[in-house]
């Protein structure tokens, strides 16, 4: 209905510069340059902020709906958030809102890298 795989790799693909654009707009910076970043997963470096703590993080995104990931495949503390699946960019949106609540609950205020 979308396009076939053409149409559903835009959609990923999409969802992904929904992702980035809103992630760096509250202050997050990828693992990886735009350039080498696949539209399937984007890896962020954890907030360095002394009130982050990824479990807590986690939670609280989980209680409204959203699950991130931790960041394994790096020694870098990171986590990571998938661009694919059964989504779109309203429901990319909804995630990017999500997380701007739980930043402001949190009071985490420093989202550079450690």
């Amino acid at each position: 209905d979308e396009g076939g795989i053409a149409g559903r790799a835009r959609r990923y693909a999409d969802n992904c510069r929904t992702l980035r654009d809103g992630m760096a707009d509250m202050g997050f910076l990828p693992l990886l340059p735009d350039d080498l970043q696949a539209p399937v997963i984007v890896t962020y470096h954890a907030p360095s902020d002394e009130n982050y703590d990824f479990g807590s993080f986690y939670d609280a995104l989980h209680a409204r709906g959203f699950a991130i990931y931790p960041g394994k495949i790096t020694k870098i503390d990171s986590f990571r958030i998938g661009c694919i699946g059964r989504i779109d960019g309203g429901d990319i949106k909804r995630a990017l809102a999500a997380i701007s609540e739980t930043l402001a609950e949190q009071n985490i205020t420093r989202r550079g890298p450690v």
